[in-house]
């Protein structure tokens, strides 16, 4: 039976799903977190709690990195050495970190490879306030680019909205934050598309945080309901190349429509997407989808 490894950072009670999933599929399955893992300098070998050596798995799946990604980054350099293939394998192709670690890196990933993304502007805060409205006109988008908070996102609506904010912004980024603009989409809802070893799993979509702006009323609580989301084509291409683009196994991409234009935009993939209400909207077992195709 193929031994495979899934970690996550924090807690390992995160991964109960995996070991429920196994069913009929032919995997030695162990669950960990990135603080099991340990590394003695009398010998080569980076360990398991339990004494289990990491060479011993054919396969290592990181499902969440978050705080972990020097302990990531010395697993991959490990399984390099020791024929141990990663999931995702941004891991093991990256220098310093992976791309989705930086939103600015995804997103150029995202337009060098000619995938639809609202136009962007990356700079200082200073250089976002002095070209932004230049660029958008208002209102536009500030983002973080360590894409970590989905709260550290903002929209001003004019000038004197931009400057408070800037004051605010630029005291993060003398604490080493970074941040760029991109355009408004007037979107009511996001869509979310699976995407696992090239397959899309399953979709949804949700009300957008700016939807009273576009639709100028607040929803009604049927409005403001999680649908199961069926691509059309132009989705599902869409999202199947953002994957390609940032070059990730296991993703959540997310997909803006601009209810005025009809154009297509994706705002962001994720590495390590949040499948709940996939499972629950789409009636989809994503832990036994995922474990089928670490398995090949």
């Amino acid at each position: 039976m193929k031994k495979i490894l899934i970690l996550t950072s924090g807690k390992k009670s995160k991964l109960i799903a995996f070991k429920m999933s196994l069913r009929d599929l032919k995997i030695d399955l162990t669950t960990a977190s990135f603080d099991d893992i340990y590394f003695d300098s009398t010998n080569k070998n980076l360990m398991l709690k339990g004494g289990v050596k990491l060479s011993e798995f054919k396969v290592v799946y990181f499902r969440l990195v978050g705080k972990s990604l020097e302990t990531a980054a010395l697993i991959s350099e490990y399984a390099k050495k020791n024929r141990v293939q990663i999931v995702d394998r941004i891991y093991t192709k990256s220098q310093v970190f992976p791309i989705t670690q930086s939103k600015a890196q995804e997103m150029k990933a995202l337009s060098d490879n000619h995938v639809s993304i609202p136009k962007t502007f990356f700079g200082s805060i200073s250089e976002i306030v002095k070209k932004g409205p230049l660029m958008f006109n208002f209102p536009f988008v500030i983002k973080s680019t360590s894409g970590r908070k989905s709260r550290e996102v903002y929209s001003p609506q004019d000038i004197k909205e931009l400057r408070e904010l800037a004051i605010r912004l630029l005291v993060e980024e003398k604490a080493g934050k970074s941040f760029f603009a991109q355009e408004f989409v007037n979107c009511t809802r996001r869509i979310r598309v699976l995407v696992v070893g090239g397959k899309i799993l399953g979709s949804i979509s949700q009300l957008t945080k700016w939807r009273k702006r576009v639709s100028g009323y607040i929803p009604t609580e049927d409005e403001k309901k999680i649908d199961k989301f069926v691509p059309d084509n132009d989705v599902q291409k869409l999202a199947l190349s953002a994957v390609k683009a940032v070059g990730i196994d296991v993703a959540g991409v997310d997909i803006l429509i601009d209810e005025k234009t009809g154009k297509y935009f994706v705002i962001e993939v994720n590495a390590a997407p949040s499948w709940k209400l996939i499972k629950k909207y789409c009636k989809v077992n994503v832990e036994y989808e995922i474990l089928k195709f670490v398995s090949k």
